[in-house]
């Protein structure tokens, strides 16, 4: 796929072969039986079953290309059974992002002793699922280890190899001809694609938090460019022995939206069939595309569960583990086990410094009885106002490169605030005609200290937990980077003013949507311009007393992805002004939930 349409895609030669890497333990066509009670790795879970582990199937993909699969069943004599796919090219046998898991502190939140080792990066353990009798296939997708072909981001043509492999495992003698797929990240995001591509045997999704839309989830995320987590994705995780896609090219190439960006942003609309979604509010990459997954999928049966968890954790999780295979047991194996009366929607609503509401059931998301409050920015007294509009205008006027603006909101009982977010603000650039906004609200406790939401239990399974969830604290007040994944503050948005154009049809009162089409830049220093920011969705609990802070500046203001990815780079320069009062409704508009 060196093109899409007209356009060419830039690829280079791969930074990280996988002739002589470290983590590649070498190319095996063989059979092997793990017997039950074997421990593959120091401090691992005991196999509970036997399991027939087949090591580098060949399977041909529809152009030619070759790629090659490790598939784990149970060896039950020719009992056919169904099978789940966890796809993506972080390498089957482990590769950086496992062995990162192993460094990382507490293991990410996922103890040893609960996983087997067989586990491919944010997939299904074998152990488990071989055990309740099922197959578990992980393909090194195209490109990737030995893999033949050069390696792509998430595209239709990932969602074709995808469409390719269902079929394949539905023509195997072992297979009743069912198949799903599983998996957090890169593992949800490919189903997205597979699924808009319809293959016939393709019975039922589980994406548990997973981007669909490269362009606006991420690299490109309100016009700024962002290209460097993907990169390094492509580059060191994806390991293999031809080209690699070179995003950071085509998002600097290629600023508006064009046939390339359609082709990076999967058609959910096209999947009918039923779906088990997981989204988070906390996630900094998947939250977005998840919920949007969700919505515009036109799946009859489709169940959405939000956690109060990190998405690594909570795929591992006992009960959670359980739930999934009571969805693919009634869809994969006709089980009549009550599934059917689950909620549609379960949400869990933070309330970071109380008690977290977990798995709340609603008939709907977002919920048909928020009311749309509009907190108006005074620019005089740097205060949020609940449904009054301040009379005089007034501006606050920030360096572009280091100011924070932030405005303070006390609730006077509490309050629950859940769903889509939008920030309205009127900017004036002074020395540029352009401005990159970035924006985050954040909950506060009534004596103004910031209070987060811990996204991982460090002390699961731990011998002594309130220690663990002490230094881990600790760690964080200490600004260690590789506890950053650990916390979350609120909802956030960032926005280009340039591409502040919005597409009519799509957009809503709570979420805009941009073409990203037509450059507008600033007419000269004393344009005022409105823009509409969207804010990911968030369902947060304020208690009397507490305050939401809101804060814009002209530079990223939430930790990055990884702590050795650089910040977006900005083309601020100058001054922001920002209006507000009087004429200028410059506001952020809230998903107020009532009580009772």
């Amino acid at each position: 796929m060196d093109k899409i349409g007209e356009i060419d895609i830039i690829l280079k030669e791969s930074p990280s072969t996988t002739q002589g890497h470290a983590l590649y333990l070498g190319f095996k066509q063989e059979t092997e039986l793990l017997t039950k009670g074997s421990i593959l790795k120091d401090g691992a879970l005991a196999l509970p079953c036997d399991i027939l582990w087949e090591k580098d199937v060949e399977l041909r993909l529809r152009d030619g290309t070759t790629i090659y699969t490790d598939v784990f069943r149970p060896p039950n004599g020719g009992k056919i059974i169904p099978a789940i796919i966890s796809s993506a090219g972080f390498g089957k046998q482990g590769g950086l992002n496992r062995m990162g898991t192993d460094r990382a502190p507490w293991r990410n939140g996922i103890p040893q002793k609960t996983v087997s080792s067989l586990e491919k990066f944010e997939a299904l353990d074998p152990a488990y699922w071989c055990l309740h009798g099922y197959a578990l296939v992980h393909p090194d997708t195209r490109g990737t280890w030995m893999s033949e072909g050069d390696v792509y981001i998430n595209s239709t043509l990932d969602g074709k190899d995808g469409y390719d492999i269902v079929e394949w495992i539905a023509e195997q003698p072992w297979s009743n001809k069912r198949v799903t797929m599983a998996g957090n990240s890169y593992l949800a995001q490919t189903q997205w694609w597979v699924g808009a591509e319809s293959p016939p045997h393709l019975t039922c999704l589980a994406p548990w938090e997973g981007w669909n839309d490269l362009y606006n989830d991420t690299v490109q995320r309100g016009g700024i460019p962002d290209a460097e987590f993907q990169q390094n994705l492509l580059d060191n995780c994806f390991v293999g022995l031809g080209r690699t896609e070179d995003v950071s090219a085509m998002t600097a190439k290629y600023p508006t939206w064009n046939d390339y960006w359609e082709d990076r942003r999967a058609k959910v609309e096209n999947i009918k069939i039923p779906l088990y979604v997981v989204a988070s509010w906390t996630n900094m990459l998947h939250t977005r595309g998840t919920f949007r997954g969700w919505s515009e999928s036109s799946s009859p049966k489709k169940w959405l569960r939000v956690h109060n968890s990190h998405e690594w954790p909570d795929l591992y999780y006992p009960q959670n583990v359980e739930d999934l295979r009571k969805f693919y047991d009634h869809f994969m194996k006709d089980k009549s086990n009550g599934w059917e009366f689950t909620p549609k929607v379960r949400l869990s609503i933070l309330n970071p410094g109380n008690q977290d509401i977990v798995n709340r059931p609603e008939l709907e998301f977002p919920l048909t009885r928020q009311q749309s409050i509009p907190l108006y920015l005074n620019a005089s007294t740097s205060c949020l106002e609940w449904g009054n509009k301040p009379t005089n205008p007034d501006t606050v006027n920030l360096d572009s490169r280091k100011d924070i603006a932030k405005f303070t909101y006390t609730f006077p009982c509490k309050a629950e605030l859940t769903g889509y977010f939008k920030l309205k603000l009127w900017v004036q650039a002074i020395g540029n005609d352009d401005i990159d906004l970035f924006t985050k609200f954040s909950k506060l406790d009534a004596n103004g200290g910031l209070v987060e939401t811990e996204c991982v239990d460090v002390g699961y399974l731990q011998d002594n937990p309130e220690v663990a969830k002490e230094k881990l604290r600790e760690m964080h007040a200490a600004g260690d980077p590789r506890v950053n994944v650990f916390f979350s503050e609120g909802a956030h948005g960032r926005l280009r003013v340039s591409h502040r154009e919005l597409d009519i049809e799509r957009s809503t009162p709570h979420q805009p949507h941009y073409t990203h089409r037509n450059i507008q830049t600033l007419k000269s220093e004393g344009e005022i311009v409105p823009v509409e920011i969207e804010m990911w969705p968030h369902g947060m609990i304020w208690e009397r007393g507490e305050k939401m802070q809101l804060s814009v500046a002209g530079f990223n203001l939430r930790p990055e992805l990884l702590p050795w990815v650089d910040a977006p780079k900005t083309l601020n320069n100058g001054r922001i002004l920002i209006h507000a009062g009087g004429e200028y409704d410059s506001l952020l508009l809230v998903p107020f939930i009532p009580q009772g």
